[in-house]
């Protein structure tokens, strides 16, 4: 049975993370099949980082370990930058009306949406990816973000009380780690690195999924390397000119065959295809797709049945829809293959990638407020962060930062939309059309743009098989769940609920029975997991009855 939070309000009555809650004596149990593990990725140090997030003030607390092996808090109510000179050593406390910064776990009731704050872990800096090891279910691996060195892949296990094990900590090989994946058979691990614009390759242990202290190759561009040798630039230098050279966003493999890896570059307007050769530990180079000048793409993403690919376009705001055309040269066998060097620009009839349109993920009046000078100096009152298919490949959606709103849009054919009587892209975005007119967006069509609920929604992901929509808001420090209806694509107008979390910028969703089976290994049981939550705190901003009510069926 499901217990509802009650309506009366504690005050501070926070726990590890929530700024103001509800007790919550009897929590859901983990018994409903929607119930969800959060992992939530937090900044730790913004001074590392290669941009500039505006984290406003939450009375952040970490923790330091001292030499007596006990916890001492460090507290600052200015600015994040100062909770740093000892976070690295600590564990955890109960600390209450404050929020920890570090990895969050938290879980949200299948039922209503509801939020239980179960740790903060004093691991980093900056852990800015997180993805389950594809073997070893009880592992997940996080990377770091830094530009003064080179980041970190971290391997970490859940323990019986919800809290995160280190593991594994091995350097990553490139600076400002943003993006893990891995190679069709699960042997390697591909690594982007945004400052540096490297890619780098490690061997995993097929018994123990270890990451090899080493990569075993690094991939990098040479007019990054050029560049970063002589000029040595600031991030500040960096965030006015955003393209002066290569940055490598992400690293993604189309799932047709699961053997073209593609690779993101910001700096360059442009897509790379690689195969990952086992043997050698390298990255094979087979083509690469122009995209249009000064789009600054950001996170590609597929559709799961469809050869359809989805773009989204940092820099001023946009989705690109392609037709996906891999040669089959690429993959018509296990046989990795020489070097290749096809180049073709998105707009070319057949190509790799073959642009069919390309549409703003803001408000008409948002739109046109992005420029880029001659010089290459770049202004935006809003940029994209991140894009999600929905688990039934019908809708995605997709983040502005400054806007502070997400954008759902529902996938169409490339020869018309399929006249579901949603409002269309008239009336909040404008589109571009290659391949067709009128309404007919050539791959997506826009169902509504909400607000995330806070600032800067810097990453979200799908919880609840697709009923909700987990946003996490960077520099609000606040992480909103929505609910999302899979009928019409729309994203409920209001947060259901909202949780105070220090600087959320990625958000890890696993179903909660799957973390519980997949961690058993270390003690974990659906009955010892509810224990562990009788004393946690669920974070409802308006009553219960009122919020389901509200949740699309």
């Amino acid at each position: 049975p499901f217990f509802f939070p009650q309506k009366k309000k504690k005050k501070n009555a926070m726990g590890s993370g929530a700024q103001s809650s509800a007790s919550n004596p009897h929590p859901p149990s983990s018994g409903h099949p929607d119930d969800t593990l959060l992992v939530v990725g937090g900044y730790t140090d913004i001074d590392l980082l290669a941009h500039t997030p505006c984290v406003k003030s939450h009375n952040f607390v970490c923790v330091e370990r001292s030499g007596g092996g006990k916890d001492r808090e460090i507290e600052n109510d200015e600015n994040l930058n100062a909770l740093n000179a000892a976070f690295m050593t600590g564990g955890a406390s109960s600390l209450k009306n404050k929020l920890k910064t570090g990895v969050h776990v938290l879980k949200m009731c299948g039922l209503t949406g509801a939020l239980v704050h179960l740790s903060t872990n004093a691991i980093g800096p900056n852990v800015a990816f997180i993805c389950a090891s594809p073997v070893h279910k009880s592992l997940l691996y996080a990377s770091t973000e830094r530009i003064d060195d080179e980041g970190e892949i971290i391997t970490m296990r859940l323990t019986p009380n919800f809290t995160l094990d280190v593991v594994h900590r091995t350097k990553a090989g490139g600076r400002s780690t943003c993006y893990l994946n891995f190679n069709k058979t699960n042997t390697h691990m591909m690594a982007s690195h945004y400052w540096d614009a490297k890619i780098s390759c490690f061997r995993v242990d097929d018994g123990t999924g270890r990451v090899g202290d080493a990569p075993r190759s690094v991939l990098s561009q040479p007019a990054a390397e050029a560049y970063l040798e002589h000029s040595k630039p600031t991030r500040e230098e960096h965030w006015q000119y955003r393209q002066k050279w290569p940055h490598s966003h992400c690293v993604v493999t189309e799932p047709y065959h699961g053997l073209v890896h593609f690779v993101v570059d910001l700096g360059l307007d442009c897509v790379f295809a690689y195969r990952v050769d086992s043997k050698n530990g390298v990255l094979v180079k087979k083509g690469q797709v122009k995209l249009p000048k000064g789009k600054g793409p950001r996170h590609l993403v597929f559709h799961p049945t469809r050869r359809a690919a989805y773009l989204v376009n940092e820099l001023d705001s946009t989705v690109s829809c392609f037709k996906v055309n891999i040669p089959e040269g690429w993959v018509r066998s296990s046989d990795v293959g020489g070097e290749e060097h096809l180049e073709c620009h998105c707009e070319t009839p057949g190509s790799i990638l073959e642009l069919t349109a390309n549409l703003s993920s803001l408000p008409i009046s948002e739109q046109g407020k992005t420029t880029i000078s001659p010089e290459g100096v770049w202004k935006a009152k809003s940029h994209s962060s991140e894009i999600r298919v929905h688990p039934s490949g019908q809708f995605l959606v997709v983040g502005n930062r400054g806007d502070d709103s997400i954008a759902a849009f529902r996938v169409t054919d490339f020869a018309g939309h399929n006249g579901s009587g949603v409002n269309n892209s008239s009336e909040q975005a404008g589109e571009t059309s290659l391949l067709a007119s009128g309404n007919n967006s050539g791959g997506i069509q826009l169902v509504n743009i909400t607000k995330s609920g806070g600032e800067c929604p810097r990453n979200f992901n799908w919880a609840g098989g697709g009923r909700y929509l987990v946003v996490g808001n960077q520099n609000s420090s606040t992480v909103c769940v929505f609910g999302f209806d899979a009928q019409t694509g729309l994203v409920t107008t209001e947060p259901l609920f909202k949780s105070n979390v220090a600087s959320p910028n990625y958000v890890f969703a696993q179903p909660f029975r799957d973390a519980v089976t997949c961690h058993g290994e270390s003690g974990i049981t659906v009955e010892s997991s509810a224990m562990a939550v009788e004393h946690a705190v669920e974070t409802p901003p308006r009553d219960v009855e009122t919020a389901v009510a509200a949740i699309p069926a």
